[in-house]
């Protein structure tokens, strides 16, 4: 919410009315422009979570704008973004639109503290002048629309997917699995694999958990095997060559590559199929210490791309520095709950998961600012061991991001977008239980009871309340709040600034 308002209004003629109505619908115009390139040069899952994303900005506000409403207050504006308007409308007495920078949204209720000057007529219509119930309900209403969406979020995923497996007891156990993903350049893909498929067997050995099927995959990097596998009743087989996938032996000794990575070609090394490691080792065995160029499927992020400056100290023996890998996760997600059984888990997991933040959330807070800043801050690139500064900070950044965990991190929304995107690419339930999460983290942040946030307001509501007594009306003199209210703006700022920087420079990696 926002806590400033203007007392006068420019009421345009005609002809300014129809130019304004024409640079905000060109505006409109190349906004929507710029979300369809987004689709067509990125991916479309990343206009499907930036839409998610704005639908929960949007209804964080709506919540605000509706009980301010029902309370008889006034709402000047109501937009999504902020900065350079693109473009907007009048219904009443409130401007409706949309605003250049998508990092948050707000609605304009006068009169929300001491020092905004208000027109007479319409100080009664102030959040100020309004009972402790009503400005209660209007500041804890954003984070209220986060719990309802988190709710409908989690009653759909029950609904539709059931309860939640344990992978790695699953992954031991369960002997009905079906592919949930298929990584790309890799075994799986090169054989026709699709999500959905069920394996039947590999290398002429029946399938069973996934565990075992690993460990058949990981001893056979190399070779040629038949798999067999269902596709809606039909069985099939094909013809598959087993990558490989770097271990941390073989990771060790080559600054530039991280464990995980799977070697797709070296720049020199002429051949018509992916390098295994015996045959990168034998080409790299006379250029140690020269900077090669390396084009992997990274081993973080699971997509292709050319590492350049990959300096080799150190070849491994072959069996210990890769292993073989197929390229293909695991399904075990159970049948959907019915209706009632599903309100009832939903009710529970929304009750535990949102005790469980509000306990950690302090730790996981400090923690995470400290991170941010270590993410900046806490490289030591070493120029000595490629061609340009620049190689050797890309290098450093992969190492730092391949072996720090990144569970604590703070996300910026571009970190989220994109950690979103992902989601979107792995099916309904994850970007469910990720969208889920997000609601429930924004939902208990708001309501730190510091000002600008919504439960800064809560805060100064509760306070007012508490020293109104005798017939007294108290008011909090909100001069002596800007000091703090200031540092807290700055420190989202600054904190905001960082975190997209890590998150462009060195992408989120939840393993």
């Amino acid at each position: 919410m926002s806590e400033a308002t203007t007392t006068s209004e420019h009421h345009p003629d005609d002809e300014e009315l129809g130019e304004i109505v024409q640079q905000s619908w060109s505006g409109l115009i190349a906004l929507i422009a710029g979300i369809i390139a987004i689709g067509f040069f990125a991916s479309w899952s990343w206009v499907v979570i930036i839409f998610a994303l704005v639908v929960m900005i949007a209804m964080h506000e709506l919540g605000h704008y509706l009980t301010a409403k029902w309370s008889g207050m006034k709402v000047t504006e109501f937009f999504i973004g902020f900065g350079p308007k693109i473009w907007s409308f009048h219904y009443g007495e409130t401007e409706y639109g949309i605003k250049a920078i998508w990092l948050g949204a707000y609605v304009r209720i006068i009169g929300m503290t001491s020092l905004e000057s208000v027109d007479p007529a319409d100080e009664q219509r102030t959040y100020r002048q309004k009972s402790y119930p009503r400005r209660l309900m209007v500041a804890m209403a954003g984070s209220t629309m986060h719990f309802i969406m988190a709710l409908i979020l989690l009653y759909v995923l029950f609904l539709t997917n059931g309860m939640p497996v344990d992978r790695a007891t699953a992954a031991d156990e369960l002997d009905n699995w079906t592919l949930e993903s298929v990584s790309v350049d890799s075994a799986a893909s090169s054989a026709g694999l699709s999500p959905g498929d069920q394996l039947i067997k590999f290398d002429e050995v029946e399938i069973t958990t996934f565990t075992e099927f690993g460990d058949l995959v990981r001893s056979r990097a190399g070779l040629s095997v038949d798999v067999t596998y269902q596709r809606e009743g039909e069985t099939l087989t094909a013809d598959a060559v087993i990558g490989e996938r770097l271990t941390v032996e073989g990771a060790d000794g080559i600054d530039g590559l991280i464990v995980r990575d799977r070697i797709l070609a070296v720049d020199g090394l002429e051949l018509d199929h992916a390098p295994t490691y015996a045959e990168f080792a034998e080409f790299a065995d006379d250029r140690i210490g020269e900077p090669l160029t390396v084009t992997v499927v990274d081993g973080r992020t699971g997509e292709p791309g050319v590492v350049e400056g990959v300096v080799v100290n150190d070849l491994a023996q072959p069996e210990d520095a890769a292993i073989g890998f197929f390229g293909v996760s695991a399904d075990y997600r159970s049948n959907g709950l019915g209706a009632f059984d599903a309100a009832g888990e939903t009710v529970q997991t929304f009750g535990s998961f949102v005790g469980d933040v509000t306990v950690a959330f302090p730790g996981a807070l400090t923690g995470g600012l400290s991170g941010a800043f270590d993410g900046i801050l806490g490289t030591d690139s070493d120029p000595a061991t490629t061609d340009t500064i620049e190689a050797a900070r890309q290098l450093e950044l992969r190492r730092l991001d391949s072996s720090n965990p990144d569970e604590s991190r703070i996300l910026s929304i571009y970190g989220v977008a994109g950690l979103g995107a992902a989601a979107v690419k792995d099916g309904l339930a994850d970007t469910l239980s990720l969208l889920f999460v997000i609601n429930i983290f924004i939902g208990v942040f708001n309501l730190i009871p510091l000002l600008p946030l919504d439960g800064g307001h809560v805060a100064v509501a509760t306070y007012e309340r508490i020293r109104s007594f005798g017939g007294r009306h108290y008011r909090v003199d909100a001069t002596k709040l800007l000091p703090l209210t200031y540092a807290v703006v700055m420190l989202l700022l600054v904190v905001g600034a960082i975190t997209l920087l890590r998150d462009i420079f060195d992408p989120v990696n939840f393993g």
